[in-house]
This record gives structure tokens, sequence and C-alpha cells, in this order.
């Protein structure tokens, strides 16, 4: 397992010749390599853009330092009795992930970035996706929020006999995100040079890493649909959490800013990579 954070953060003593990024502990090596490669002026507009994240990783052992326990993918679902497992267009919705909001909590404010935790500060965050939907851009997904200790049942038969996601721990620790040359926000700091804008997101990858799972932060797929107006709450890929989803390699569940700040989780989208 490669630890894409050994590195050493911005230190504005030590690095006097570099303008400090904005709140987050930004790395020494990707802050010099978009000066060189794009100036100061823009270096800090791309550090304004970085967002704190959560990575998840089921291949963690218990004794690796600086991770969270914090749920897990698939498995039975804890739903109060009077709510229903979510419905899909012709099947039940498959349960994504099951997750502690204060373990989740912990390992975020463990990155010490200073910014506030965005989600729930406990209870247990439940998201769903369906596996068949009319519409794979549409609503095609669900959260739910649910208080800690309620009781867990299995999903639903599945009327072509499909297995459910199986249960898999993950963990979770503290990680940078940034955008995409087909983010929005990326290109508008570079809107003229499409080249640049690629080269940025290039280098951000290759010092911050991809997570195969990720909590809030940028979406780490190219190719990953992206619901206009909308954030990334989730991504799963599908090899992370031992799923069997054919020609899907991916799933997402996407937030707007307003219903992120608000804490509303009835309006969530879907989103999807496909091979």
């Amino acid at each position: 397992m490669s630890d894409t954070y050994a590195w050493t953060p911005y230190d504005p003593e030590k690095h006097a010749d570099l303008p400090g990024p904005p709140g987050l502990p930004v790395p020494y090596g990707l802050y010099a390599a978009l000066r060189e490669q794009v100036g100061g002026d823009r270096t800090a507009r791309v550090a304004e853009l970085l967002r704190p994240s959560l990575e998840l990783r089921p291949d963690v052992p218990e004794d690796a330092p600086g991770w969270t326990p914090v749920g897990r993918t698939g498995g039975p679902a804890a739903l109060p009795e009077d709510v229903d497992w979510p419905e899909g267009d012709r099947y039940p919705m498959e349960l994504l992930a099951q997750l502690d909001c204060a373990r989740l909590a912990a390992a975020f404010r463990a990155g010490r970035s200073g910014r506030p935790w965005p989600l729930p500060a406990d209870g247990l965050l439940l998201f769903f996706h369906d596996l068949f939907p009319a519409d794979p851009d549409g609503e095609s997904c669900v959260v739910l929020h649910v208080p800690s200790g309620t009781p867990e049942r299995p999903a639903p038969p599945d009327p072509d006999g499909l297995e459910p996601l199986p249960a898999r721990p993950v963990r979770a620790r503290w990680a940078l995100s940034a955008p995409s040359y087909l983010d929005e926000e990326l290109r508008e700091v570079f809107a003229d040079d499409y080249l640049d804008a690629m080269g940025v997101s290039d280098a951000c990858r290759e010092h911050l890493g991809s997570a195969d799972i990720r909590l809030l932060g940028w979406c780490d797929s190219h190719n990953t649909t992206r619901p206009d107006g909308h954030r990334p709450l989730l991504q799963v890929e599908g090899s992370a959490a031992d799923a069997s989803w054919g020609e899907l390699v991916n799933v997402s569940v996407w937030i707007t800013e307003e219903d992120l700040a608000a804490g509303r989780f009835d309006r969530v989208r879907h989103g999807a990579e496909v091979a």
C-alpha cells in the first residue's frame, strides 16, 4: 500500500519564496511544481480550489497509523422500522456504503486543515444506488441519515437473484483533493490555455494521487458523468467494493453546495463511469 500523503507540507518560514496557500497543508512539492509550471498568481488560484476529503480503503491493517475505522461498503442496512429499503426503477437499490458520522468527523479533523466538518456530527449515513436506472444521469441514488444503533436488516431478495454488495469494512484518513481539467472551476483559471489546465491536473494527480473510495473532495475520474451544479459526495470504485457491476467501473453520489451546507440529502444525483 503506497502512502500518497508522505509529503512535506508548506511551511511559511522554510518556504518563504512561495506564496502561502489559503488554509490547507498543500504539499511543498506540488506547490513548487505548480509555481514553476504556471507562475505564482495561477498557483495561488489553484490552491484556493483544493478541497479536503476523506480517502477510504478496505485493505488497511488494523494497526496502520492515521487510519480510522468508519464503517463499510455493502452489507445490511441500518434502517428504522418505518423506513422502507429504497427502490430503484425495477429492483431494490444496492447499498453502496454505511458510514459512521462521528468516526468520519474524527478522521477529517485529524487532517488539521482548519476546515469545519461539513456533514452530520453523529448518526449513520447510508448511500444507495440503482444498478439498472432508466436515466443513468438522474436521481438514481438515495442518501439517508439515521440514528446510530438502528437495527440492521438485509437487502430484499433481488428478482433476478443478484447477490447484494458484500460487507467490506473500510478505514479513512484525511486527504487533499484537486479538480480535474474537466471541472469548470479549474477551466476558468486557465480559460486561455487548455493545455495548462491539463498539465496542472496531471501535476495534482502525480503529487496527491487518487482514491478508489472518496468522501467529499473532487471527482477522481475523468470519465465520470458530472451532474451540472453538483460536487461529489461519495465515489466508489467497483473493484474496491468487491462489486460485480459488469461494465460499470465506478459510481458516485453528487450534491449541490447549498444542500451540503444545509445537510439536505433528498436531492442527490447519480454519476457513473462505464468502461
